[in-house]
């Protein structure tokens, strides 16, 4: 034992190991002796004179260090207390003034993955149906033909596709009354052929329209070569001549987004988007590259004249095309020459505008993070590699659904959205683990949970092991308090 005494100040102080408040209130002061050959870092000190087991925490006013009461001893009417610094508190001043990478810290504002957090087993499900702008699907559709004949040629929309069985049905009785000498034949023959050979084509489109969509004109009487088409009560059969094949058809549909615009589960491994379209099936949308979008606008382009369909997918707040599909929605009719090859192949061609995530999502099964034992820098950037990671996504389709048969599948659009549920919710953990950081500050700017990457501690008065003991603290996450 010393045979100089020092002066001690004894606190009851409710405390974390790993924190580096300092005691402020009440204390008792009293001179305590060394124990022989002792360490300044784990001191013994002898005393006698005061209830050692009442006190849990020291500060020595000669050595200018606070300590933790790691253990108490009684021998002989004398207590022997054994000390650990508490590096925390002794150097807080230049730790909170110590510029360093910050992995994690309590109140921290950046929208970034936090892949420690575990997810459960259920998941969280949502849909927004929606029809497209006005388009309606109907069963028979609209006929379109492509016919020659007197004062028509070209394609028509039938003003009734009903009468499309009645084209030709007064044929026989119009050949015995018109077609009288030679000339009158040569002249059917001139415009191509026989009536139903001047039938070029006869196509349904699954999509109900009017003639003012397609056409500038008025209805008119259609002719086959001579023939002037009539229906069963011989009436002219009419039509539109179509000199505006494309119709549009546009629509926005609202994402029911699980998450708040800003949260980080919005990305597209712990939020899933599925965009059904009628005629095209499922398009799967990039939550990550969507999730500043409040809404997808979906533009359908129909050709009316081959029943080529386009549709192309944006977000309506950022114009990001997310998906560009094809497809052909043309029945073809049991009259005439068709010439339209509705069997052709279909296609979606999908914006790939996120990262491609190869393997399973990187999502922690739980847990703290645990202390960075590599280099300076190598934390931050393991962690960096698992945020991109859980940024990643994709934009994947169907090839389109041609020949028409796709009118007897769901007829409106749906948003289907799925998302991951954590085992808390972030802000619940924020206290206790704080939200990731990844950047360079100073520990004083914060209040709470700071975790650091490669910290190094300098000071005048720190030996080597207390260097030491406050850079493995700091990367292994400690509170500001």
């Amino acid at each position: 034992m010393s045979d100089t005494p020092m002066i001690a100040r004894f606190y009851r102080l409710s405390k974390r190991n790993k924190s580096t408040m300092v005691p402020s209130g009440s204390y008792t002061e009293k001179p305590i002796y060394l124990k022989d050959a002792t360490t300044v870092i784990r001191p013994t000190i002898i005393m006698q004179t005061i209830d050692a087991t009442s006190y849990n925490y020291v500060y020595l006013v000669n050595w200018n260090r606070y300590y933790f009461i790691a253990d108490w001893m009684y021998i002989k009417g004398r207590w022997e207390i054994s000390l650990v610094l508490d590096p925390l508190a002794t150097y807080k001043t230049d730790i909170l003034t110590t510029s360093c990478n910050i992995l994690y810290a309590s109140g921290s504002t950046k929208p970034i993955v936090d892949t420690r957090i575990p997810v459960e087993s259920i998941v969280s499900r949502d849909e927004e149906p929606q029809a497209i702008g006005g388009m309606t699907i109907v069963d028979n559709g609209m006929v379109i033909l492509g016919i020659t004949g007197k004062g028509s040629f070209g394609a028509y929309l039938m003003q009734n596709s009903n009468l499309v069985a009645e084209l030709i049905d007064g044929m026989d009785a119009w050949i015995g009354s018109s077609i009288t000498d030679q000339f009158q034949l040569t002249k059917q023959l001139l415009y191509g052929g026989s009536a139903s050979e001047c039938l070029r084509s006869a196509l349904r489109i699954p999509i109900l329209f009017g003639g003012n969509q397609v056409s500038t004109k008025s209805a008119e009487p259609l002719y086959l070569g001579n023939y002037p088409c009539k229906d069963g009560n011989g009436n002219a059969i009419t039509g539109y001549e179509i000199d505006k094949p494309i119709i549009n058809y546009i629509g926005d549909i609202t994402i029911p987004w699980t998450y708040a615009s800003g949260d980080w589960r919005r990305t597209s491994n712990y939020t899933n988007i599925i965009l059904y379209l009628p005629f095209i099936g499922n398009i799967q949308i990039p939550a990550t590259e969507a999730q500043n979008d409040t809404k997808l606008n979906v533009n359908y382009s129909v050709n009316v004249t081959s029943g080529d369909l386009s549709v192309q997918v944006k977000g309506s707040d950022t114009d990001i095309i997310f998906a560009n599909c094809n497809a052909n929605i043309a029945m073809p009719t049991a009259y005439g020459s068709t010439g339209i090859n509705t069997s052709k192949m279909t296609s979606a061609i999908v914006a790939g505008v996120g990262a491609v995530v190869a393997g399973a999502a990187v999502i922690a099964s739980g847990g703290a993070a645990t202390p960075a034992v590599l280099g300076i820098g190598g934390g931050l950037a393991a962690a960096a590699g698992g945020t991109i990671s859980a940024l990643g996504g994709s934009g994947s389709g169907s090839g389109g659904l041609g020949g028409g048969a796709a009118q007897g599948l769901d007829r409106v659009a749906h948003i289907f959205l799925t998302s991951k549920v954590l085992t808390a919710n972030p802000s619940a953990f924020d206290p206790i683990m704080g939200k990731p950081y990844y950047g360079v500050s100073t520990p004083g700017n914060f209040s709470g949970y700071v975790q650091t990457d490669g910290f190094q501690f300098k000071s005048e008065s720190a030996s080597s092991e207390e260097k030491d003991m406050i850079n493995s603290l700091m990367d292994s996450g400690v509170y500001i308090e």
